[in-house]
């Protein structure tokens, strides 16, 4: 008689959380496999498209989501996030709440945005005034702006992180070293939270860093967050400053470890 075992598995005892991110955005499975807590398994897809406009390749990525969902096969994922917060800061939220309560439904897990996410942890931390700490192009930062200001938050203040051309791709070369000079330079007393957005930059030094009256959060984080949440994983989050993860500092220290 052939045997199938059932959950929990060997890896990934309490659910498999699906990611998908930019193809060349080389931080997201990084940053997701320190946030994670370990009995949770991180399968992850690229999202692919091989036009040259940063732009185009945004919108398709968010618009062919779908794509990315089929490719996981019969794979039974607990839940998914869409690591592009970008995507969403062009299509706008409500073609982006379209796009994810579809294939929750289609698919019988629920879609997370990061963008969503990142609304979700400014309304539980009751954040209403923002700094927006942006890696972006201008084009990009804009959007993101125009966003947040759509969504009802007052983008107080937007620090901007030098980056070479107006191509989106070179996020991926930055560090959170990047972010730490704009996070002392911030006057965190006319804010209530500092949002890092992208997902390409890593953060998670700078915000374990970060010497700030405020919550600091980003992208990576708030999804990361989210994602545990929708998996109903409760006994990983924890009350106070964000990202609601428990031990995720000690998995920082391992990940960063210089070889001796």
């Amino acid at each position: 008689m052939t045997y199938f075992p059932q959950a929990p598995y060997d890896y990934g005892c309490h659910g498999r959380i699906g990611v998908a991110t930019p193809q060349a955005n080389p931080t997201v499975e990084a940053e997701f496999s320190v946030l994670f807590p370990r009995t949770v398994s991180l399968q992850a897809s690229r999202l692919v498209c091989p036009d040259p406009d940063p732009a185009t390749r945004l919108r398709a990525y968010i618009r062919q989501l779908d794509e990315a969902l089929e490719s996981y096969g019969g794979m039974c994922l607990t839940a998914f996030g869409f690591a592009c917060t970008g995507s969403s800061y062009l299509v706008g939220a409500a073609e982006e709440r379209q796009i994810s309560g579809d294939l929750s439904d289609r698919f019988g897990y629920p879609v997370v945005t990061a963008a969503q996410a990142i609304e979700d942890v400014l309304n539980r931390l009751k954040a209403r005034r923002i700094a927006l700490v942006s890696p972006y192009p201008e084009w990009l930062s804009d959007a993101a702006q125009a966003y947040w200001t759509g969504a009802g938050f007052d983008v107080a203040q937007v620090l901007q992180v030098p980056t070479r051309t107006v191509n989106t791709e070179t996020i991926y070369e930055l560090a959170s070293s990047y972010a730490q000079p704009l996070l002392q330079d911030l006057d965190a007393e006319d804010v209530d939270l500092v949002l890092i957005s992208g997902t390409g930059m890593p953060t998670l030094s700078a915000v374990r860093d970060a010497n700030s009256s405020v919550p600091v959060v980003s992208s990576n984080m708030c999804l990361a967050w989210k994602l545990v949440q929708s998996a109903g994983l409760e006994q990983f989050l924890t009350p106070g400053q964000p990202p609601f993860i428990s031990g995720w500092c000690d998995r920082l220290g391992e990940a960063a470890r210089m070889p001796s």
